[in-house]
């Protein structure tokens, strides 16, 4: 075997993997594994395409070389966005999947009204409070889209409107007389009384009016959520 042949035979690995790093970087960098189809679900009161675009992903980009995980972050921001998940999709697709916020409650603060979720988190502001949910007339500091406070009473207030959003919770304001909370429902006073266990004062507060012989206009006390008691507004009588 001379050593032209030796020469020859060694050389062919090499070859052969200059070959492969050649079509992986072809396909790395081709035109059929580019971007051509951004689709965002789940996104009804978010806009997450801007915050895409603000990643650097845009059509054309090479889907293999897309950060999933920054585009999740991009569109994270977005106070109505609570979960993200971004998968690619062979070979020109990326599917955007959002899980969005459940606003229940319009929160006073000392200049605006704040929109906030179930976890609450504020979620928009705006100068009048819209419908559809419970109102919290308190006098909270303003807070921004995206805060979420650790006060306690904005977490029971919060726990109320939850609790209520899918009946009555939308009709219902709340209020401070004094050191008390109050509201009405259904042609009911209602005293909720301190700012604790509201979540429980609400579930009992629905028991209560699902009485038959509840007599119109009667006050009804869930201060204290055990023992709920019902004045009758014509005599006075209290009945628990």
């Amino acid at each position: 075997m001379t050593d032209e042949t030796n020469r020859g035979r060694r050389a062919w690995p090499w070859f052969t993997l200059a070959a492969v790093v050649a079509a992986a970087g072809f396909a790395l960098h081709s035109p059929l594994l580019s971007l051509h189809d951004i689709e965002i679900v789940g996104a009804a009161r978010s806009d997450p395409a801007p915050r895409v675009a603000a990643s650097g992903v845009g059509e054309g980009a090479i889907l293999i070389w897309i950060d999933t995980g920054a585009v999740a972050r991009a569109v994270s921001e977005d106070p109505w966005v609570a979960d993200v998940r971004v998968q690619r999709v062979w070979p020109d697709r990326l599917v955007v999947e959002v899980l969005e916020r459940i606003p229940v409650a319009w929160v006073e603060g000392i200049s605006t009204w704040m929109l906030v979720a179930s976890d609450g988190t504020v979620l928009e502001n705006g100068d009048i409070p819209g419908g559809g949910y419970l109102r919290a007339v308190l006098a909270f500091p303003d807070l921004p889209a995206g805060e979420q406070p650790a006060d306690p009473t904005w977490g029971e207030i919060i726990a109320l409107a939850t609790t209520l959003r899918d009946d009555i919770g939308g009709t219902m304001t709340v209020e401070l007389r004094g050191t008390e909370l109050w509201t009405e429902t259904s042609g009911h006073p209602v005293r909720l009384g301190y700012p604790i266990d509201l979540a429980d004062k609400a579930r009992t507060l629905r028991v209560v009016l699902l009485q038959e012989n509840l007599p119109a206009g009667a006050t009804i006390d869930v201060s204290s959520p055990l023992r709920p008691a019902i004045y009758d507004s014509d005599t006075g009588d209290a009945t628990g």
